[in-house]
C-alpha cells in the first residue's frame, strides 16, 4: 500500500497502542507498552488517556489498561459492516467433514489474523477469533495472500493459485485466496497428503468462490430493530 505524502504520526501511534492493548491477554501498563512499541512512555500515557476518554480502553484496579467497551462496539460494527465472516461461516462449515483444521484469515502487515480457526471437533462458537497473530511467512494463508497481493513475488504460488506449507510430519496446510484482488484466504490444515490435495484444493476453491460471490452481490442492511 502506498504511503500518504504526510502520514499522521498521532493516528499511527494511537492505532498501534490500541492494537497492542487489544492483543495483550492481560491488562498492560504504560511502561510495558512503551517498551513493546518502542515509544516514549509519556507519549503512550497521553495516547492511552485519549483512548480511555473515548471508551476504547479502560483501567483496572492496578491502573493497567485493557480493552474498553468502545473497542467491542467497534469490533461488532466492523464485523457487521464487512460481512465477510457472516457470509463465510456456512461455507467454512461445509469444509469441516474433511476432518482437517479449517481457517479463514486476512493479512495484516507481515502477520495473519485468523477470523475463524476450527480444529476437528471444535465447536463453531469457539472458532471465532481464537488465535493470536501468526507470522505470514509461516502460514499458507499468509503466503498465498502475499503472493496474490504482490507483497512477495512467488511465481509458483501465483501459477498454482494456492500455497502449501509443510512444517513436519502430519502438519501440512493448503490455502487459496478469496476474491480478486484477494481480501482473505481460506485454508485446511492437518495430515494432508498428495491424494488429499486432489479433493481439498477444489473444495477450498469452491468455498472461496462462494465467499467472494456473496461479497460482490450482497447489500448491507441495518439489523432488525435499528432506527431508520
Amino acid at each position: 500500500m502506498t504511503s500518504p505524502a504526510q502520514p499522521n504520526r498521532s493516528v499511527i501511534d494511537g492505532l498501534a497502542v490500541l492494537q497492542a492493548v487489544a492483543s495483550t491477554p492481560e491488562p498492560v501498563g504504560v511502561r510495558e507498552l512503551a517498551r513493546l512499541l518502542e515509544l516514549e512512555p509519556t507519549r503512550v500515557q497521553r495516547l492511552l488517556g485519549t483512548l480511555a476518554h473515548l471508551g476504547m480502553t479502560e483501567q483496572d484496579a492496578e491502573r493497567k489498561y485493557r480493552p474498553g467497551p468502545g473497542i467491542h462496539v467497534l469490533a461488532a460494527q466492523a464485523m457487521f459492516g464487512s460481512g465477510l465472516l457472516r457470509r463465510a461461516i456456512p461455507l467454512l462449515e461445509d469444509l469441516r467433514p474433511y476432518g482437517f483444521t479449517v481457517a479463514l484469515g486476512v493479512l495484516w502487515r507481515d502477520k495473519v489474523a485468523y477470523l475463524y480457526f476450527a480444529s476437528p471437533g471444535t465447536p463453531s462458537a469457539e472458532a471465532l477469533g481464537n488465535t493470536q497473530l501468526f507470522p505470514a511467512d509461516r502460514s499458507a494463508i499468509g503466503q498465498v495472500l502475499q503472493a496474490m497481493t504482490g507483497q512477495k513475488r512467488d511465481a509458483v504460488v501465483r501459477r498454482r493459485g494456492y500455497a502449501l506449507t509443510q512444517r513436519g510430519v502430519g502438519d501440512c496446510s493448503v490455502a487459496v485466496p478469496v476474491g480478486d484482488p484477494a481480501i482473505a484466504a481460506v485454508a485446511l490444515a492437518g495430515n494432508i497428503n498428495d491424494p488429499d490435495l486432489e479433493a481439498v484444493v477444489p473444495a477450498l476453491r469452491t468455498a472461496a468462490e462462494g465467499i467472494a460471490a456473496d461479497a460482490a452481490g450482497s447489500d448491507v442492511v441495518p439489523p432488525t430493530g435499528s432506527p431508520s
